[in-house]
Protein backbone atom coordinates (compact mmCIF):
# COMPACT_ATOMS: atom_id res chain seq x y z
CA UNK A 1 0.00 0.00 0.00
CA UNK A 2 2.78 2.37 0.87
CA UNK A 3 4.44 1.52 -2.41
CA UNK A 4 1.20 2.27 -4.31
CA UNK A 5 0.82 5.68 -2.72
CA UNK A 6 4.38 6.67 -3.60
CA UNK A 7 3.83 5.62 -7.20
CA UNK A 8 0.62 7.74 -7.38
CA UNK A 9 2.41 10.76 -5.96
CA UNK A 10 5.14 10.35 -8.54
CA UNK A 11 2.64 10.20 -11.36
CA UNK A 12 0.90 13.39 -10.17
CA UNK A 13 4.24 15.16 -9.87
CA UNK A 14 5.17 14.25 -13.42
CA UNK A 15 1.80 15.47 -14.77
CA UNK A 16 2.24 19.03 -13.26
CA UNK A 17 -0.73 21.51 -13.38
CA UNK A 18 -4.01 20.53 -14.88
CA UNK A 19 -5.43 22.48 -17.85
CA UNK A 20 -7.93 24.22 -15.56
CA UNK A 21 -5.17 25.40 -13.29
CA UNK A 22 -3.16 26.72 -16.23
CA UNK A 23 -6.15 28.63 -17.60
CA UNK A 24 -6.87 30.22 -14.23
CA UNK A 25 -3.25 31.24 -13.85
CA UNK A 26 -3.23 32.75 -17.35
CA UNK A 27 -6.34 34.79 -16.66
CA UNK A 28 -4.91 36.06 -13.39
CA UNK A 29 -1.64 36.94 -15.11
CA UNK A 30 -3.46 38.77 -17.92
CA UNK A 31 -5.54 40.75 -15.45
CA UNK A 32 -2.50 41.68 -13.45
CA UNK A 33 -0.58 42.61 -16.60
CA UNK A 34 -3.51 44.68 -17.85
CA UNK A 35 -3.66 46.59 -14.61
CA UNK A 36 0.09 47.17 -14.69
CA UNK A 37 0.09 48.28 -18.32
CA UNK A 38 -2.96 50.44 -17.67
CA UNK A 39 -1.16 52.21 -14.85
CA UNK A 40 1.92 52.55 -17.02
CA UNK A 41 -0.09 53.93 -19.96
CA UNK A 42 -1.90 56.39 -17.71
CA UNK A 43 1.42 57.42 -16.23
CA UNK A 44 2.88 57.93 -19.72
CA UNK A 45 -0.16 59.99 -20.77
CA UNK A 46 0.00 62.08 -17.62
CA UNK A 47 3.71 62.66 -18.04
CA UNK A 48 3.20 63.56 -21.69
CA UNK A 49 0.35 65.90 -20.80
CA UNK A 50 2.42 67.53 -18.08
CA UNK A 51 5.33 67.96 -20.46
CA UNK A 52 3.02 69.41 -23.11
CA UNK A 53 1.51 71.79 -20.59
CA UNK A 54 4.98 72.90 -19.56
CA UNK A 55 5.90 73.50 -23.21
CA UNK A 56 2.76 75.61 -23.60
CA UNK A 57 3.53 77.62 -20.47
CA UNK A 58 7.15 78.16 -21.50
CA UNK A 59 6.09 79.19 -24.97
CA UNK A 60 3.47 81.60 -23.62
CA UNK A 61 5.95 83.16 -21.20
CA UNK A 62 8.57 83.60 -23.92
CA UNK A 63 5.98 85.21 -26.18
CA UNK A 64 4.94 87.54 -23.37
CA UNK A 65 8.54 88.63 -22.82
CA UNK A 66 8.94 89.11 -26.57
CA UNK A 67 5.90 91.42 -26.67
CA UNK A 68 7.21 93.38 -23.69
CA UNK A 69 10.35 94.12 -25.72
CA UNK A 70 8.28 96.12 -28.23
CA UNK A 71 7.87 99.86 -27.89
CA UNK A 72 4.60 101.05 -26.39
CA UNK A 73 3.41 102.40 -29.76
CA UNK A 74 4.22 99.11 -31.50
CA UNK A 75 2.26 97.21 -28.86
CA UNK A 76 -1.05 97.02 -30.75
CA UNK A 77 -2.72 94.40 -32.93
CA UNK A 78 -2.35 94.63 -36.69
CA UNK A 79 -5.97 93.53 -37.15
CA UNK A 80 -8.95 92.58 -35.00
CA UNK A 81 -9.24 88.81 -34.48
CA UNK A 82 -12.48 87.09 -35.44
CA UNK A 83 -14.93 85.62 -32.92
CA UNK A 84 -15.04 81.82 -32.57
CA UNK A 85 -18.09 79.79 -31.53
CA UNK A 86 -15.83 77.12 -30.03
CA UNK A 87 -15.64 77.60 -26.26
CA UNK A 88 -12.22 75.85 -26.25
CA UNK A 89 -10.80 78.50 -28.58
CA UNK A 90 -9.55 81.74 -26.96
CA UNK A 91 -11.20 83.73 -29.76
CA UNK A 92 -14.52 82.73 -28.18
CA UNK A 93 -13.82 85.66 -25.85
CA UNK A 94 -13.63 88.11 -28.79
CA UNK A 95 -16.85 90.08 -29.32
CA UNK A 96 -17.15 93.16 -31.55
CA UNK A 97 -13.62 94.42 -31.00
CA UNK A 98 -13.59 93.55 -27.27
CA UNK A 99 -11.76 90.77 -25.44
CA UNK A 100 -12.92 89.17 -22.20
CA UNK A 101 -10.01 89.22 -19.74
CA UNK A 102 -11.84 86.75 -17.51
CA UNK A 103 -12.10 83.29 -19.07
CA UNK A 104 -14.39 81.37 -16.71
CA UNK A 105 -17.01 82.62 -16.52
CA UNK A 106 -16.39 84.83 -19.54
CA UNK A 107 -16.45 88.48 -18.52
CA UNK A 108 -14.58 91.75 -17.93
CA UNK A 109 -14.60 92.83 -21.57
CA UNK A 110 -12.05 95.43 -22.65
CA UNK A 111 -11.48 97.20 -25.96
CA UNK A 112 -8.64 95.73 -28.02
CA UNK A 113 -5.78 98.02 -29.07
CA UNK A 114 -5.71 97.76 -32.87
CA UNK A 115 -3.56 99.52 -35.44
CA UNK A 116 -5.44 102.56 -36.69
CA UNK A 117 -7.36 103.12 -33.47
CA UNK A 118 -6.40 106.03 -31.19
CA UNK A 119 -3.87 106.35 -28.40
CA UNK A 120 -4.15 109.29 -25.98
CA UNK A 121 -4.78 112.00 -28.55
CA UNK A 122 -6.86 112.30 -31.69
CA UNK A 123 -4.22 110.68 -33.91
CA UNK A 124 -4.52 106.96 -34.53
CA UNK A 125 -1.69 104.56 -33.67
CA UNK A 126 0.36 103.69 -36.74
CA UNK A 127 2.90 101.32 -35.23
CA UNK A 128 0.87 98.24 -34.29
CA UNK A 129 2.93 95.15 -35.20
CA UNK A 130 1.35 92.36 -33.13
CA UNK A 131 -0.35 89.71 -35.26
CA UNK A 132 -3.19 88.19 -33.21
CA UNK A 133 -2.83 84.70 -34.67
CA UNK A 134 -3.47 81.82 -34.66
CA UNK A 135 0.26 81.36 -35.37
CA UNK A 136 1.50 77.78 -35.65
CA UNK A 137 4.57 76.61 -33.74
CA UNK A 138 6.39 73.28 -33.38
CA UNK A 139 8.59 72.29 -30.44
CA UNK A 140 9.77 68.69 -30.63
CA UNK A 141 6.67 66.53 -30.78
CA UNK A 142 4.41 69.36 -29.60
CA UNK A 143 2.41 71.29 -32.21
CA UNK A 144 0.20 74.19 -31.24
CA UNK A 145 -1.00 77.69 -32.05
CA UNK A 146 -0.37 81.08 -30.44
CA UNK A 147 -3.09 83.67 -29.89
CA UNK A 148 -2.10 87.20 -28.90
CA UNK A 149 -4.25 90.06 -27.64
CA UNK A 150 -3.57 93.62 -26.55
CA UNK A 151 -6.38 95.50 -24.79
CA UNK A 152 -6.85 98.94 -23.31
CA UNK A 153 -7.30 99.22 -19.56
CA UNK A 154 -8.77 101.93 -17.37
CA UNK A 155 -6.87 102.66 -14.16
CA UNK A 156 -9.63 103.25 -11.63
CA UNK A 157 -7.05 104.42 -9.09
CA UNK A 158 -5.92 107.27 -11.34
CA UNK A 159 -5.96 110.55 -9.39
CA UNK A 160 -8.73 113.03 -10.06
CA UNK A 161 -8.55 116.80 -10.31
CA UNK A 162 -10.33 119.12 -7.92
CA UNK A 163 -13.16 119.37 -10.44
CA UNK A 164 -13.56 115.61 -10.32
CA UNK A 165 -12.38 115.03 -13.88
CA UNK A 166 -10.10 112.14 -14.72
CA UNK A 167 -6.45 113.06 -15.33
CA UNK A 168 -5.74 109.80 -17.16
CA UNK A 169 -6.52 109.35 -20.88
CA UNK A 170 -10.07 108.02 -20.72
CA UNK A 171 -10.27 104.27 -21.04
CA UNK A 172 -6.69 104.05 -22.33
CA UNK A 173 -4.54 104.40 -19.22
CA UNK A 174 -2.39 101.34 -19.99
CA UNK A 175 -2.41 98.12 -22.01
CA UNK A 176 -2.92 94.52 -21.00
CA UNK A 177 -1.10 91.77 -22.94
CA UNK A 178 -2.71 88.33 -23.15
CA UNK A 179 -0.99 85.31 -24.73
CA UNK A 180 -2.92 82.06 -25.12
CA UNK A 181 -1.43 78.77 -26.30
CA UNK A 182 -3.60 75.99 -27.65
CA UNK A 183 -2.00 72.58 -28.26
CA UNK A 184 -3.16 70.63 -31.31
CA UNK A 185 -4.75 67.21 -30.87
CA UNK A 186 -2.46 64.23 -31.66
CA UNK A 187 -2.88 60.54 -32.32
CA UNK A 188 -2.08 59.79 -28.70
CA UNK A 189 -4.24 62.67 -27.39
CA UNK A 190 -7.15 63.08 -29.81
CA UNK A 191 -9.38 64.94 -27.36
CA UNK A 192 -9.43 68.70 -27.91
CA UNK A 193 -7.79 70.37 -24.96
CA UNK A 194 -8.35 73.76 -23.42
CA UNK A 195 -5.75 76.47 -23.86
CA UNK A 196 -3.24 77.98 -21.47
CA UNK A 197 -2.79 81.73 -21.12
CA UNK A 198 -0.66 84.33 -19.38
CA UNK A 199 -1.39 88.04 -18.88
CA UNK A 200 0.69 91.08 -18.06
CA UNK A 201 0.22 94.85 -17.90
CA UNK A 202 2.23 97.22 -20.09
CA UNK A 203 2.67 100.87 -19.09
CA UNK A 204 3.65 103.78 -21.32
CA UNK A 205 7.06 104.80 -19.94
CA UNK A 206 6.69 108.31 -21.36
CA UNK A 207 3.28 109.09 -19.94
CA UNK A 208 3.02 111.01 -16.69
CA UNK A 209 -0.06 112.40 -15.01
CA UNK A 210 -0.02 116.20 -14.89
CA UNK A 211 -0.92 117.34 -11.36
CA UNK A 212 -1.92 120.74 -12.74
CA UNK A 213 -4.95 119.20 -14.36
CA UNK A 214 -3.85 119.28 -17.99
CA UNK A 215 -4.86 115.73 -18.72
CA UNK A 216 -1.41 114.17 -18.57
CA UNK A 217 1.31 114.14 -21.18
CA UNK A 218 4.76 113.00 -22.18
CA UNK A 219 7.78 113.24 -19.93
CA UNK A 220 10.78 115.47 -20.62
CA UNK A 221 11.90 115.46 -24.23
CA UNK A 222 8.62 114.05 -25.64
CA UNK A 223 5.69 115.73 -27.28
CA UNK A 224 2.56 116.01 -25.20
CA UNK A 225 -0.12 113.55 -26.26
CA UNK A 226 -2.27 113.56 -23.19
CA UNK A 227 -4.57 116.07 -24.77
CA UNK A 228 -5.97 118.56 -22.29
CA UNK A 229 -9.48 119.74 -23.02
CA UNK A 230 -10.41 123.28 -23.99
CA UNK A 231 -8.70 125.94 -21.84
CA UNK A 232 -6.83 123.22 -19.92
CA UNK A 233 -9.90 121.71 -18.29
CA UNK A 234 -8.10 118.43 -17.65
CA UNK A 235 -10.51 116.54 -19.90
CA UNK A 236 -8.60 114.20 -22.22
CA UNK A 237 -9.52 114.36 -25.87
CA UNK A 238 -9.44 111.13 -27.85
CA UNK A 239 -10.68 109.92 -31.20
CA UNK A 240 -13.59 107.51 -31.11
CA UNK A 241 -13.55 105.08 -34.03
CA UNK A 242 -16.72 104.09 -35.90
CA UNK A 243 -16.20 101.51 -38.64
CA UNK A 244 -18.48 101.36 -41.69
CA UNK A 245 -19.87 97.83 -41.99
CA UNK A 246 -21.85 95.73 -44.43
CA UNK A 247 -24.28 94.74 -41.65
CA UNK A 248 -27.73 96.42 -41.51
CA UNK A 249 -28.36 98.11 -38.16
CA UNK A 250 -30.43 96.01 -35.77
CA UNK A 251 -34.05 96.78 -34.96
CA UNK A 252 -33.25 96.00 -31.30
CA UNK A 253 -30.75 98.85 -31.07
CA UNK A 254 -27.74 96.58 -30.47
CA UNK A 255 -26.01 95.51 -33.69
CA UNK A 256 -23.56 92.63 -34.02
CA UNK A 257 -21.38 92.51 -37.11
CA UNK A 258 -22.41 89.76 -39.54
CA UNK A 259 -19.92 87.67 -41.48
CA UNK A 260 -19.85 88.56 -45.18
CA UNK A 261 -20.44 85.29 -47.03
CA UNK A 262 -20.13 86.52 -50.62
CA UNK A 263 -21.38 88.92 -53.28
CA UNK A 264 -24.90 90.21 -52.72
CA UNK A 265 -27.46 92.77 -53.81
CA UNK A 266 -26.99 96.31 -52.57
CA UNK A 267 -28.59 97.07 -49.21
CA UNK A 268 -31.25 99.77 -49.45
CA UNK A 269 -30.20 102.07 -46.60
CA UNK A 270 -32.73 104.88 -47.03
CA UNK A 271 -35.06 103.87 -44.16
CA UNK A 272 -34.70 103.38 -40.42
CA UNK A 273 -33.28 100.45 -38.47
CA UNK A 274 -36.90 99.43 -37.78
CA UNK A 275 -37.35 98.93 -41.55
CA UNK A 276 -35.16 95.84 -41.41
CA UNK A 277 -32.73 94.70 -44.13
CA UNK A 278 -34.08 95.41 -47.63
CA UNK A 279 -32.81 95.42 -51.22
CA UNK A 280 -33.98 97.06 -54.44
CA UNK A 281 -36.29 100.06 -54.12
CA UNK A 282 -37.83 98.86 -50.83
CA UNK A 283 -36.85 101.31 -48.10
CA UNK A 284 -34.53 99.49 -45.69
CA UNK A 285 -32.30 99.76 -42.65
CA UNK A 286 -29.05 101.73 -42.94
CA UNK A 287 -25.86 99.77 -42.54
CA UNK A 288 -24.26 99.93 -39.10
CA UNK A 289 -21.43 102.01 -37.67
CA UNK A 290 -19.68 99.74 -35.17
CA UNK A 291 -16.83 100.41 -32.74
CA UNK A 292 -14.90 97.24 -33.55
CA UNK A 293 -12.58 97.02 -36.56
CA UNK A 294 -13.30 94.37 -39.23
CA UNK A 295 -12.01 91.00 -37.96
CA UNK A 296 -9.47 88.90 -39.84
CA UNK A 297 -10.36 85.17 -39.72
CA UNK A 298 -6.89 84.13 -40.88
CA UNK A 299 -4.13 86.75 -40.40
CA UNK A 300 -1.54 84.46 -42.00
CA UNK A 301 -3.51 84.19 -45.27
CA UNK A 302 -3.62 87.47 -47.18
CA UNK A 303 -6.33 86.15 -49.51
CA UNK A 304 -8.72 85.45 -46.65
CA UNK A 305 -11.19 87.11 -46.41
CA UNK A 306 -11.91 87.77 -50.07
CA UNK A 307 -13.04 91.06 -51.50
CA UNK A 308 -16.78 90.93 -52.16
CA UNK A 309 -19.17 92.92 -54.29
CA UNK A 310 -21.78 94.59 -52.08
CA UNK A 311 -23.83 95.71 -55.09
CA UNK A 312 -24.07 92.95 -57.70
CA UNK A 313 -27.65 93.80 -58.64
CA UNK A 314 -26.74 93.76 -62.34
CA UNK A 315 -27.35 97.39 -63.24
CA UNK A 316 -23.65 98.14 -62.77
CA UNK A 317 -21.18 95.36 -63.55
CA UNK A 318 -17.69 96.60 -64.46
CA UNK A 319 -14.62 94.37 -64.58
CA UNK A 320 -14.44 91.97 -61.60
CA UNK A 321 -11.22 93.47 -60.21
CA UNK A 322 -12.94 96.81 -59.54
CA UNK A 323 -16.50 95.57 -59.01
CA UNK A 324 -16.03 95.25 -55.24
CA UNK A 325 -17.44 96.97 -52.19
CA UNK A 326 -20.32 99.33 -52.89
CA UNK A 327 -20.48 101.38 -56.05
CA UNK A 328 -22.10 104.75 -55.27
CA UNK A 329 -23.86 105.82 -58.50
CA UNK A 330 -23.99 109.40 -59.71
CA UNK A 331 -27.11 111.27 -58.67
CA UNK A 332 -29.44 112.56 -61.39
CA UNK A 333 -29.11 116.16 -60.21
CA UNK A 334 -25.82 118.06 -59.98
CA UNK A 335 -24.49 118.88 -56.56
CA UNK A 336 -24.38 116.94 -53.29
CA UNK A 337 -27.80 115.51 -52.43
CA UNK A 338 -28.59 113.84 -49.11
CA UNK A 339 -31.85 112.53 -50.58
CA UNK A 340 -31.37 110.87 -53.98
CA UNK A 341 -33.13 112.52 -56.92
CA UNK A 342 -33.08 109.49 -59.22
CA UNK A 343 -36.19 107.38 -59.82
CA UNK A 344 -34.69 104.19 -61.31
CA UNK A 345 -32.24 103.04 -58.64
CA UNK A 346 -32.27 105.72 -55.91
CA UNK A 347 -30.93 103.24 -53.35
CA UNK A 348 -27.65 103.14 -55.29
CA UNK A 349 -27.20 106.94 -55.28
CA UNK A 350 -27.01 107.47 -51.50
CA UNK A 351 -25.64 105.00 -48.99
CA UNK A 352 -26.15 105.60 -45.26
CA UNK A 353 -24.69 104.20 -42.05
CA UNK A 354 -25.87 104.85 -38.48
CA UNK A 355 -24.52 103.83 -35.10
CA UNK A 356 -26.47 102.20 -32.31
CA UNK A 357 -28.26 104.61 -29.93
CA UNK A 358 -25.81 106.18 -27.48
CA UNK A 359 -26.22 105.06 -23.88
CA UNK A 360 -25.17 108.53 -22.67
CA UNK A 361 -24.33 111.94 -24.07
CA UNK A 362 -21.68 111.88 -26.80
CA UNK A 363 -19.78 115.14 -27.24
CA UNK A 364 -18.11 115.85 -30.57
CA UNK A 365 -15.27 118.37 -30.38
CA UNK A 366 -15.69 119.78 -33.88
CA UNK A 367 -13.45 117.57 -35.99
CA UNK A 368 -14.28 114.27 -37.70
CA UNK A 369 -12.05 112.42 -40.15
CA UNK A 370 -13.37 109.96 -42.71
CA UNK A 371 -10.75 107.45 -43.83
CA UNK A 372 -12.00 105.48 -46.82
CA UNK A 373 -10.69 103.20 -49.56
CA UNK A 374 -11.59 103.74 -53.19
CA UNK A 375 -10.53 103.36 -56.84
CA UNK A 376 -11.99 104.04 -60.27
CA UNK A 377 -14.29 101.68 -62.16
CA UNK A 378 -12.36 99.62 -64.70
CA UNK A 379 -9.27 101.54 -63.53
CA UNK A 380 -10.31 104.23 -65.96
CA UNK A 381 -8.95 107.77 -65.87
CA UNK A 382 -11.58 110.30 -64.76
CA UNK A 383 -12.23 113.01 -62.16
CA UNK A 384 -14.73 112.56 -59.36
CA UNK A 385 -16.37 114.19 -56.35
CA UNK A 386 -17.61 112.21 -53.36
CA UNK A 387 -20.12 113.93 -51.06
CA UNK A 388 -19.98 113.15 -47.33
CA UNK A 389 -22.81 113.93 -44.91
CA UNK A 390 -22.53 113.78 -41.11
CA UNK A 391 -25.79 113.77 -39.19
CA UNK A 392 -27.47 113.17 -35.88
CA UNK A 393 -30.52 110.90 -36.04
CA UNK A 394 -33.40 111.28 -33.58
CA UNK A 395 -36.16 108.67 -33.74
CA UNK A 396 -39.74 108.72 -32.54
CA UNK A 397 -42.31 105.96 -32.54
CA UNK A 398 -41.53 102.26 -32.76
CA UNK A 399 -41.67 99.42 -35.23
CA UNK A 400 -43.12 100.34 -38.61
CA UNK A 401 -44.22 103.68 -37.15
CA UNK A 402 -40.65 104.78 -36.44
CA UNK A 403 -39.88 108.24 -37.83
CA UNK A 404 -36.29 109.47 -38.15
CA UNK A 405 -35.32 113.13 -38.04
CA UNK A 406 -31.79 113.72 -39.34
CA UNK A 407 -29.92 116.91 -38.42
CA UNK A 408 -27.03 117.53 -40.83
CA UNK A 409 -23.79 119.07 -39.58
CA UNK A 410 -22.39 121.97 -41.60
CA UNK A 411 -18.94 122.35 -43.11
CA UNK A 412 -17.22 125.05 -41.05
CA UNK A 413 -15.57 126.58 -44.12
CA UNK A 414 -18.59 126.62 -46.47
CA UNK A 415 -21.62 126.51 -44.11
CA UNK A 416 -23.06 123.77 -46.34
CA UNK A 417 -24.55 120.58 -44.91
CA UNK A 418 -21.91 118.33 -46.47
CA UNK A 419 -18.23 117.97 -47.31
CA UNK A 420 -17.10 117.35 -50.89
CA UNK A 421 -13.91 115.43 -51.63
CA UNK A 422 -12.14 115.80 -54.98
CA UNK A 423 -8.53 114.66 -55.55
CA UNK A 424 -5.91 117.37 -55.46
CA UNK A 425 -3.26 117.83 -58.12
CA UNK A 426 -4.43 116.47 -61.46
CA UNK A 427 -7.94 115.95 -60.07
CA UNK A 428 -8.19 112.32 -61.22
CA UNK A 429 -9.72 109.71 -58.95
CA UNK A 430 -7.31 107.03 -57.58
CA UNK A 431 -6.88 104.08 -59.93
CA UNK A 432 -5.06 100.74 -60.35
CA UNK A 433 -5.31 99.87 -56.64
CA UNK A 434 -7.54 100.41 -53.64
CA UNK A 435 -6.28 103.69 -52.23
CA UNK A 436 -6.69 105.14 -48.74
CA UNK A 437 -8.08 108.67 -48.62
CA UNK A 438 -8.45 110.84 -45.50
CA UNK A 439 -10.96 113.67 -45.43
CA UNK A 440 -10.90 115.86 -42.31
CA UNK A 441 -14.21 117.60 -41.65
CA UNK A 442 -14.63 120.47 -39.21
CA UNK A 443 -17.96 121.90 -38.11
CA UNK A 444 -18.85 124.99 -36.05
CA UNK A 445 -20.65 125.25 -32.70
CA UNK A 446 -18.41 122.67 -31.03
CA UNK A 447 -18.74 120.82 -28.80
CA UNK A 448 -21.76 119.26 -30.45
CA UNK A 449 -23.69 116.92 -28.15
CA UNK A 450 -25.63 113.89 -29.36
CA UNK A 451 -28.12 113.07 -26.58
CA UNK A 452 -28.52 109.62 -25.12
CA UNK A 453 -30.80 107.54 -27.33
CA UNK A 454 -29.87 109.34 -30.56
CA UNK A 455 -27.53 108.04 -33.24
CA UNK A 456 -24.53 109.28 -35.22
CA UNK A 457 -24.75 108.81 -38.98
CA UNK A 458 -22.73 109.25 -42.16
CA UNK A 459 -23.92 109.14 -45.76
CA UNK A 460 -22.14 109.09 -49.13
CA UNK A 461 -23.29 110.28 -52.55
CA UNK A 462 -21.63 111.30 -55.82
CA UNK A 463 -21.81 114.72 -57.48
CA UNK A 464 -22.52 114.08 -61.19
CA UNK A 465 -21.36 117.57 -62.07
CA UNK A 466 -17.72 116.57 -61.57
CA UNK A 467 -17.81 112.79 -62.03
CA UNK A 468 -17.55 111.37 -65.55
CA UNK A 469 -18.02 107.70 -64.63
CA UNK A 470 -21.26 105.99 -63.62
CA UNK A 471 -20.18 105.44 -60.03
CA UNK A 472 -17.41 105.67 -57.45
CA UNK A 473 -16.56 102.40 -55.67
CA UNK A 474 -15.91 102.40 -51.92
CA UNK A 475 -14.48 99.39 -50.07
CA UNK A 476 -15.21 98.86 -46.36
CA UNK A 477 -15.73 96.19 -43.69
CA UNK A 478 -12.53 94.39 -44.69
CA UNK A 479 -9.46 94.01 -42.42
CA UNK A 480 -7.20 95.41 -45.16
CA UNK A 481 -9.61 98.24 -46.00
CA UNK A 482 -11.24 99.36 -42.70
CA UNK A 483 -13.13 102.49 -43.81
CA UNK A 484 -13.97 104.43 -40.66
CA UNK A 485 -14.87 107.68 -38.94
CA UNK A 486 -12.50 109.19 -36.37
CA UNK A 487 -14.47 111.51 -34.10
CA UNK A 488 -12.66 113.84 -31.69
CA UNK A 489 -14.49 113.55 -28.37
CA UNK A 490 -14.10 113.89 -24.62
CA UNK A 491 -16.71 111.16 -24.04
CA UNK A 492 -15.38 107.99 -25.71
CA UNK A 493 -17.62 104.97 -25.41
CA UNK A 494 -16.82 101.32 -24.83
CA UNK A 495 -18.65 98.31 -26.14
CA UNK A 496 -19.37 96.68 -29.50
Amino acid sequence: MRHGRNRLDLVRGEQGFTIIEVLIASVLLALASGAVFGVMAASVRNNSRAETTQVALDRAQRELEKLHSLSYDELALTVTPAHSTNTLNPNYRVVNGNFALQADPVGEYARMAVKGEPLYGSEAVSGGVVKPGPIKFVEGDVVGHLYRYVVWRNDKSCPESETGEDLCPGFQDYKQIVVAVKIDATGAEQRERNYIEVQSAALDPDFVADPKGNGGGKGEGGESEGGGGPAGTGTAVTAQQFFLTDTPCSTSGVTTREEIAGDHFLHNTLGTCASGPQIGTTIGAPDALLLGAPPDPDPEDESNPSLYDYANDGYLEPTPDTDKGAQIKRDDTSGCNYTPTGTVHPESQVHRWVGDPFAGEFKMNGKVTLEFYTRTLNDALYPGTLCVFLFKRHETGSGESTVATDSLLNDKSTSQGYWAYSPQGNGFWPRNAWTKVRLTMEFPAAPYTIPAGDRLGVALSVDPGNTDAEAIPVMYDHPDYPTRLEVDTTTPTEGG
